[in-house]
């Protein structure tokens, strides 16, 4: 029971840091910084607070390959995650639609957990997927009929979001790396500042963050809630319950975004909107405690 009260504490804590990415991305258009630049010097920021934090840890020394395999696993969840997503918005693909299409990563992730991890999912945990995805799909019905000004091409950035996003949780649940979490924070937060700072200097040079108070109240955000909390719970789920069940929740953070915009930006929610958030809920809910049950039996049978 102890175990079980942990995990759904992880598993909340990971879709609330993973949805307030959405609200920063948000913030960020409306700071005066360029988003790029922002995204830049949030990531900078973030691996100079954890390699403090690891410096102060006293932790054991790390490997060369351990280093390189959490580099990996962070270019690959913050760094093209993050980036892919922010190219097709700039490229006029609408924010729904890039949620609709980023939150089907638990199909993918799922499949490849099944052909690459040699994972067994019963079938009740494709059914709550299917569901959790209908009702992803209605949060955001009314995004796709305003879409438009976005080319064909764009389409496919947010799927090389949702590719690499979950290449890098295959990574890190296949070949963990055994780094304590401050040096597995420092590596891939450290990875992601390489990838935008290349992203801000190939579009010219990093202009500095300045001194305006919104974009320092914006870059608090995103490093304390969207960069430590959300990787941060994002590793810890990985390493506990597994891609599977993490991918399962990240069903619930087109709800939850919606939920909090309509909270902080007064945006309103409609009824079919209201109807996808209890249809990803009942999804979320049955896929887990599918994958739960099966691993107990699973474990009982041993």
């Amino acid at each position: 029971m102890r175990n079980l009260s942990l995990n759904v504490a992880l598993m909340t804590g990971f879709v609330i840091c993973w949805s307030s990415g959405f609200i920063g991305s948000r913030l960020a258009s409306q700071a005066p910084l360029p988003a790029m630049d922002m995204f830049a010097w949030r990531f900078v920021i973030a691996t100079s607070i954890a390699a403090l934090w690891w410096a102060l840890s006293h932790q054991r020394s790390v490997t060369l390959s351990g280093w390189l395999r959490e580099m990996s696993v962070g270019a690959l969840t913050m760094g093209g995650y993050l980036l892919f997503v922010m190219l097709a918005v700039g490229e006029g693909v609408s924010a729904g639609s890039t949620a609709l299409i980023t939150a089907q990563q638990p199909l993918l992730a799922a499949l490849l957990a099944t052909l690459w991890l040699r994972e067994q999912m019963p079938i009740a945990s494709w059914i709550g997927m299917a569901i959790a995805a209908s009702g992803v799909a209605l949060c955001v019905a009314g995004d796709w009929q305003g879409a438009g000004s976005a080319s064909g091409w764009a389409y496919a950035l947010p799927l090389l979001s949702v590719i690499s996003v979950t290449l890098g949780s295959l990574l890190a649940t296949r070949r963990p790396s055994g780094l304590g979490m401050p040096a597995t924070l420092t590596a891939q937060l450290g990875a992601a500042s390489l990838v935008f700072l290349t992203a801000a200097f190939s579009d010219g040079q990093l202009a500095p963050p300045g001194s305006e108070l919104i974009t320092w109240q914006t870059m608090g955000w995103l490093v304390v809630l969207s960069s430590f909390g959300g990787y941060g719970f994002l590793t810890a789920c990985l390493r506990r319950v597994g891609v599977t069940a993490v991918s399962s929740a990240i069903y619930l953070t087109p709800p939850v975004t919606l939920l909090w915009t309509a909270w902080m930006f007064d945006e309103r929610i409609d009824t079919l909107q209201l109807g996808g958030m209890a249809l990803a809920l009942l999804g979320v809910a049955i896929a887990l405690i599918a994958q739960q049950r099966f691993r107990h039996i699973g474990d009982w049978a041993h």
